[in-house]
């Protein structure tokens, strides 16, 4: 079920539902994934502090293969299947942002930003006050309107937003609008 949910919000009344189970035991089984290292609750990022507690986290499953295994998606379903492909994509990067940081900065920190209007940005990387935002998109085709949940980050964080990047599948860097807010190829991420 987590697998089907992967870059979700995680609800755990209507997880519990699906799998005739208290909200009480799914949060113990999730804990369990979570210390296995099968799955990540991924924070809410909030300006405010005191509320990234009350938010609802993201649920990812950490291993892309195996989320496709259970989610019973193959290579052919790519065109048909985009949703959930997407986010696997989005898992995917955020456990390879992840893994990176153990190497080069365990000062990060890693949430997710979603606001009332439903607007959000996949990865929100902090250290200190510092914010970045980090948005996949699973289309070589990307448009300015693509940055709308960057730019929203950029607004709440203000002078604290370094940066927002939209990993797309395309071949080219070029800027979404704002001056700090720019579109990359996904293959960059593992040559930055």
């Amino acid at each position: 079920m987590v697998a089907l949910r992967t870059a979700e919000l995680l609800n755990l009344s209507s997880l519990g539902s699906d799998l005739d189970l208290d909200r009480q035991t799914v949060d113990r089984y999730l804990t369990v994934l979570e210390k296995l290292f099968l799955v990540r609750r991924l924070p809410a990022w909030h300006r405010n502090s005191a509320k990234r507690l009350i938010k609802t986290p993201k649920i990812h499953l950490c291993d892309a293969g195996l989320a496709s295994t259970l989610a019973d998606l193959h290579p052919d379903d790519w065109i048909t299947k985009r949703e959930p492909f997407g986010h696997l994509l989005e898992s995917f990067v955020v456990q390879q942002l992840i893994a990176q940081a153990g190497w080069t900065d365990p000062d990060l920190r890693f949430y997710h930003y979603r606001d009332k209007d439903k607007v959000e940005v996949d990865c929100v990387i902090t250290r200190g006050r510092k914010v970045w935002g980090v948005e996949v998109k699973a289309s070589a085709s990307v448009n300015p309107s693509d940055g709308k949940g960057l730019r929203r980050l950029s607004a709440q964080a203000g002078k604290e937003f370094q940066r927002g990047i939209l990993l797309h599948d395309g071949d080219s860097v070029f800027r979404l609008g704002e001056n700090r807010i720019h579109a990359v190829p996904l293959a960059k991420l593992w040559t930055l």
